[in-house]
């Protein structure tokens, strides 16, 4: 009961919304896992175990002990920027953070209605200053002008940024209205279905909800896979959440034979584990299972000789070949 009680003062003393108390929940107990699993390492892999184990098993406990601590340092920068602040501020934290708070969808900003601002994910003090500058008669005649908000922090806008509509033929006179023309200019069922792996950031870049940032993360991942294999890939694209998926989603297609394929009889480990779905201790087993057995005779062949399971090797299959 006093931990609920001093949970319910701390929540009304930083003002958080429920939305941004389960972001700020979320970060800290994934912060303390990971802590608690580097302490609770150093035991298990003490210096006297370390001893009598192999050098290749030597490598594997490195590399653990370097994921962990990218993982460690990655929720650090996470949480610096409320570290030392008397209050906390939830325009700070990382775009990471802001992804799970932010539901965006398009939207003209022009007298938005709060209960649309509320939806898109802001905070009260967010929308409360937006309604104050157009009472003032501010209006927002570009996306730059949204970014000028001092209550909009720079992850925030460009989580937005793809979805702002500002309808330049109506002019802002009628800004009252513009929340319903953006609905009506927020599809654009003219344009033809792009195929992703062709497809360059220009292209990416006429779909509603994909900005120069969202086309630029799309095309590093899909360097790194070698090509889409489906679409469903694209929540795994930073920037990209359900959200986002839902909206672009139906604009794009997917042909598998523009895919890059890793040939399994003949690439280095160094060239196995740069596939995003191959790490070091599957690309180890794949090259030892060669070099034991001889050249794999089929992709199953490899699937069972390294014991592979099911939903990986489906997820692995369109980019491997013999």
């Amino acid at each position: 009961m006093l931990g609920k009680k001093l949970w319910i003062l701390l929540c009304q003393w930083v003002d958080l919304t429920h939305s941004e108390r389960r972001g700020f929940l979320i970060l800290f107990t994934i912060f303390f896992i990971i802590i608690a699993v580097r302490i609770s390492s150093k035991f298990i892999f003490s210096t006297s175990s370390l001893q009598n184990i192999t050098e290749e098993e030597k490598i594997m406990i490195q590399s653990f002990y370097e994921r962990q601590k990218q993982l460690s340092d990655s929720f650090q920068k996470a949480s610096m920027h409320t570290t030392y602040q008397q209050n906390f501020n939830f325009y700070n934290v990382n775009q990471s953070v802001a992804e799970q708070i932010l539901k965006p969808f398009p939207f003209n900003p022009n007298q938005l209605p709060i209960e649309s601002w509320k939806k898109i994910g802001l905070t009260d003090q967010q929308i409360k200053n937006i309604k104050n500058y157009e009472a003032k008669g501010g209006v927002f005649r570009t996306k730059e002008d949204l970014r000028k908000m001092y209550s909009i922090s720079e992850a925030t806008y460009n989580i937005l940024e793809p979805y702002i509509i500002i309808p330049t033929e109506t002019g802002i006179r009628n800004s009252q209205n513009h929340h319903t023309v953006s609905a009506k200019h927020s599809r654009s069922p003219s344009l033809p279905k792009m195929e992703i792996n062709q497809a360059d950031s220009f292209d990416l870049m006429k779909i509603p909800g994909i900005g120069s940032k969202t086309a630029h993360h799309i095309l590093l991942y899909r360097k790194r896979l070698g090509g889409f294999s489906r679409l469903e890939q694209l929540l795994e694209v930073y920037s990209i959440d359900s959200n986002r998926y839902h909206h672009i989603k139906q604009y794009l297609c997917v042909d598998c034979n523009a895919i890059e394929k890793i040939n399994i009889n003949t690439a280095s480990l160094k060239e196995l584990i740069k596939h995003p779905y191959i790490d070091y201790y599957l690309a180890k087993t794949i090259c030892m299972c060669r070099e034991k057995q001889g050249p794999y005779v089929s992709l199953d062949d490899m699937k069972n000789q390294t014991k592979l399971y099911e939903t990986l090797f489906e997820k692995i299959k369109p980019y491997l070949t013999l």
